[in-house]
């Protein structure tokens, strides 16, 4: 009885087999809903030659396939005109073309799928379609095929494959699978909740309502008619303005290849605003970009893993400029503003990293912090020379006091000053800052040096640069070591090495100084222009001043030998030009304007290079602010206040030789500057003050003053104090001018300040007691 029951279940379930339809392959899918489903699809050549049918691309069963061999044909005719929005198609390999016909046979559109297996919507529907072919340009195993009036089902997901953050923006970019449009979401927590920020057709959306230094969450979906897929895998990005952003290249995706007519590929990791990612360009490729219209282009940064060249060319492809970066990682301003620059290109001398590049029209990050690499001290000057940052000019600042405060002395636009404001005996704390039109550097770290006069100095070595070989053609080093008047410092020189400097002009030496290790062992050569041997001299007692037998005259090089090696210390000779001196004259004129001094002088024949000194009294003393090499003959000094005379000289130089000096020109800035002003409008009010000033010597300065005249005191001093604007202050006597002046100042320095008091009073009432007064003092 139990056996035929369990026959019976049998029997009823394989009727029911039977009768009740297999519905598992035709249940609902992405790939059913279509105008193919279940047709009869045709194969052949051409659509004009059907060779058969296939039915396993359109049954809704993705395990089913059909070979097409290359070059094979599948297609439908409709038997009314269609309209077709999506497409999807599976298969072994996406080497395949769908083809829209009308019923005259032409050609409506075509699509190359660019996702496998997933809904995918055509960028513009096609109309009319009476013939639907798929092309295989090779061999594959086609799975499933279906075209739709109006897709049923969601495209898939798609994932974001870029995203940088820049100045307030975040750029994203995403695999591109053909949907409708794509959702961008965002949140300021991983995971989420994210709110909806745009619904777009392309596969790259930029955020520019961002905050810098805000960490920001992205997601993105895929939406056609039929829904929206899930979101993504989560992206983050935080923007910030660096270094690196507010150039012409921001964001920009770079093009990589051989030749700028040959790309073969680009690059966006050199523009994204983030050092950690790179590019890798392997030798002779370029990476380049060329713009929509032509810039000016002043300055540039580039963060790389060796050196390189950065060229820029005009529209004609003609090269304008050639810059190696002098330094990594930095913004580094071009020696010339390049100008009509179309298209901009990184060089590769040997295969490297690149992880950083912009191009400027005005930079937006200041210079990078110099190093002070030498300092030496003389007979009344100091010179120091520092490492370029390709600024565009340096400010040079010094102090009586370690650590300062520290008054500016000049801003050059050089890697070198030589400070001839200094006392024999007072050790004195220099630092350097870099400046571009972005701002100022931090300063450097400080060095100190004591000026003074020795037996060392006072002769034709005075500071001046060495040169170091095996012969006199072949130099190998340059040193100051020997000539900087510290017997404290060394070169070590190996045997059969030359130490040696070739005068401007013949020299007369009549007795020459060495300190040596081994003065046994060194011997000092005179040769005249002609590498003619005119003398050579051992000197016999060390670290002594010893005259020559006779005067060596004509001499244009002098040579220090050592037969073994040894440590030279300092070494310098005394004597006199024989050159005539020259009768050119060297005529200065001065003029200001637009917050400048322009400079003009004529022309030396033997001058190398111009020193230009500046004093804020008639007759000095003159500090060196700069020094101009070649012909130039004119130099704009914009380190300049407002209101205050400056007095100018020139020095025309060769070597240590002065070849010839300049007259004197003044010149004085009229434009009142509101952040300085050292000279203020007439004060009519009644309002005054006596200014008590409190000088380091002891002494106690008294000006019986108008309060516009003590606020201007007050505003100078505390920008000086702040590290900008004039070292001196200039006072107008008034009525405590004596003798027959219309006008008389005494400058103030900043650095003699201890303390100063302000009592005030008016004139137009009762003169306030100083005792009921608050007085200010700093």
């Amino acid at each position: 009885m139990k056996s035929r029951k369990i026959g019976f279940t049998f029997l009823l379930l394989a009727l029911l087999w039977v009768i009740l339809p297999n519905t598992s392959t035709q249940a609902a899918s992405q790939y059913t809903g279509g105008l193919l489903d279940n047709v009869e699809l045709k194969v052949g050549t051409s659509v004009n030659n059907s060779k058969g049918t296939v039915t396993q691309m359109t049954d809704g069963d993705s395990k089913t396939s059909y070979y097409s061999t290359s070059g094979s044909l599948i297609w439908h005719n409709f038997s009314s005109p269609q309209n077709i929005s999506a497409i999807i198609l599976k298969s072994s390999s996406l080497n395949s073309t769908i083809e829209f016909y009308d019923s005259s046979n032409n050609m409506i559109t075509s699509f190359t799928p660019v996702a496998n297996d997933t809904v995918q919507s055509l960028p513009t529907p096609a109309s009319n379609v009476t013939t639907v072919v798929l092309k295989s340009t090779a061999s594959v195993y086609h799975y499933e095929w279906n075209v739709f009036t109006t897709p049923s089902a969601p495209p898939a997901v798609s994932s974001i494959s870029w995203i940088q953050a820049g100045d307030k923006t975040v750029d994203l970019s995403w695999n591109n699978i053909a949907a409708k449009s794509y959702t961008i979401k965002r949140s300021t927590s991983t995971g989420g909740p994210y709110s909806v920020l745009a619904s777009v057709y392309g596969n790259s959306y930029t955020d520019s309502s961002v905050n810098n230094g805000t960490k920001y969450y992205y997601v993105i979906s895929s939406v056609n008619e039929a829904g929206e897929s899930e979101n993504s895998g989560e992206k983050n990005a935080t923007p910030n303005a660096t270094k690196y952003t507010g150039g012409l290249l921001d964001r920009i995706t770079l093009n990589i290849g051989t030749s700028t007519s040959n790309k073969t590929g680009s690059a966006r990791e050199v523009t994204d605003n983030s050092a950690s990612t790179s590019s890798y360009l392997t030798s002779g490729n370029l990476i380049w970009h060329t713009f929509s219209s032509p810039q000016t282009i002043s300055a540039v940064i580039l963060n790389s893993g060796s050196a390189t060249a950065i060229e820029f060319y005009d529209s004609s492809n003609n090269l304008l400029l050639s810059y190696t970066p002098i330094a990594n990682d930095t913004v580094q301003s071009l020696p010339v503003e390049v100008t009509n620059v179309s298209t901009v290109v990184l060089k590769a001398a040997t295969s490297t990293y690149f992880y950083e590049w912009n191009v400027f029209s005005t930079p937006t990050a200041a210079p990078a912090v110099p190093v002070i690499n030498w300092i030496q001290g003389g007979d009344k000057t100091v010179d120091l020379y520092w490492g370029s940052t390709a600024a565009k000019s340096y400010n040079i600042k010094r102090s009586t006091s370690k650590s300062g405060p520290y008054a500016s002395l000049a801003s050059v636009s050089g890697t070198s000053y030589t400070d001839t404001s200094v006392v024999n005996g007072t050790t004195y704390y220099y630092v350097v800052s870099s400046i571009n039109e972005a701002g100022e550097s931090a300063d450097s770290a400080e060095k100190s040096i004591t000026p003074n006069a020795s037996k060392y100095t006072g002769g034709l070595l005075d500071r001046v640069a060495l040169n170091v070989g095996t012969s006199t053609s072949t130099k190998t080093a340059t040193i100051r070591e020997v000539t900087d008047n510290s017997s404290n410092t060394s070169y070590y020189v190996s045997s059969g090495s030359l130490v040696w400097y070739t005068f401007p002009s013949p020299m007369e030496v009549s007795s020459v100084i060495l300190k040596s290790s081994s003065i046994a062992n060194s011997s000092i050569d005179f040769y005249d222009s002609s590498n003619t041997l005119l003398y050579s001299y051992s000197p016999k007692v060390n670290d002594t001043l010893e005259n020559l037998p006779l005067p060596v005259q004509n001499v244009s090089t002098v040579v220090l030998r050592a037969g073994t090696s040894v440590y030279q210390y300092e070494w310098n000779l005394f004597g006199k030009s024989m050159e005539v001196p020259s009768t050119e004259k060297l005529n200065l004129t001065a003029s200001a304007s637009n917050g400048k001094v322009t400079l003009n002088w004529n022309s030396i024949s033997k001058a190398a290079n111009f020193e230009i000194q500046r004093g804020t009294t008639s007759g000095g003393p003159y500090s060196v602010i700069d020094t101009v090499y070649g012909t130039a003959t004119t130099f704009e000094d914009t380190n300049v206040v407002n209101n205050t005379p400056y007095y100018y000289i020139v020095r025309a130089v060769n070597g240590s030789i002065e070849v010839a000096v300049s007259n004197e020109a003044q010149a004085t800035l009229v434009t009142t500057d509101p952040g300085n002003p050292s000279e203020p409008p007439i004060d009519n009010s009644g309002n005054r003050a006596l200014l008590d000033i409190m000088l380091n010597t002891g002494e106690v300065k008294e000006y019986d003053l108008s309060m516009s005249e003590v606020d201007a005191f007050i505003s100078w001093y505390e920008q000086r104090a702040s590290g900008s604007g004039s070292v001196t202050f200039a006072i107008n006597r008034h009525n405590n001018n004596k003798g027959p002046f219309t006008n008389r100042k005494e400058y103030i320095i900043y650095d003699k300040i201890i303390t100063f008091e302000v009592n005030a009073y008016n004139t137009n009432v009762q003169p306030i007691q100083a005792s009921s007064q608050p007085e200010t003092s700093i």
